[in-house]
């Protein structure tokens, strides 16, 4: 009887040793690609018309070193202002007022992917070529952006899709009333 326990904890105990080494936990920083995101297409949106605001003074080596530890948002969102985000974010800030008109005539709305999406025609040929020039660089650009903001936090190239996700929510969510999104289900509809 007491060999068969032991037999049995032996055999649970190596068990347990070779699942937790299989055991793979793969981290996607979900919170932290959100708040990026926000403030990504905060900029871009709401700042396109607003000046830069200037460079405050810098912060201590304390708040630096606390602000790593006490808040690991901050650490991430430090990582994915890289050169390459900065200049994505001005390309696609330069380009909104451009696009601004076709969202209020619904032409084009906010897929449920990331991207801006031809929603109706109506328009005259040059203008409709257009839009299309401006939609193509427009999604060229934003899928830029999700790979350098998934490279620059570490995040798998085969995790870019959540990153497009939470972008997608966003672009959404800072869309004025009366523009089209794309439900989950695929359906349009006006915000």
């Amino acid at each position: 009887m007491i060999a068969n326990k032991f037999r049995f904890m032996l055999l649970f105990g190596v068990f347990t040793v070779f699942l937790s080494c299989v055991t793979v936990n793969v981290y996607f920083p979900a919170r932290e690609v959100e708040k990026k995101a926000g403030d990504i297409v905060d900029d871009i949106r709401k700042n396109t018309d607003a000046a830069p605001a200037p460079a405050g003074p810098q912060s201590s080596w304390k708040e630096g070193f606390y602000g790593y530890w006490l808040n690991g948002n901050l650490a991430w969102a430090q990582k994915a202002d890289s050169p390459a985000v900065q200049s994505l974010k001005k390309q696609l800030a330069e380009r909104f007022p451009k696009l601004k008109p076709f969202y209020q005539k619904g032409t084009v709305g906010e897929n449920n992917k990331g991207f801006v999406e031809l929603r109706n025609g109506g328009l005259a040929p040059a203008e409709k070529s257009e839009l299309k020039g401006l939609i193509e660089a427009e999604n060229r650009d934003r899928q830029a952006l999700y790979q350098e903001v998934a490279r620059s936090m570490n995040i798998a190239p085969d995790q870019i899709v959540k990153v497009q996700r939470i972008f997608a929510d966003k672009w959404q969510q800072s869309s004025v009333s009366g523009w089209w999104i794309q439900k989950e289900d695929g359906r349009w509809v006006q915000k």
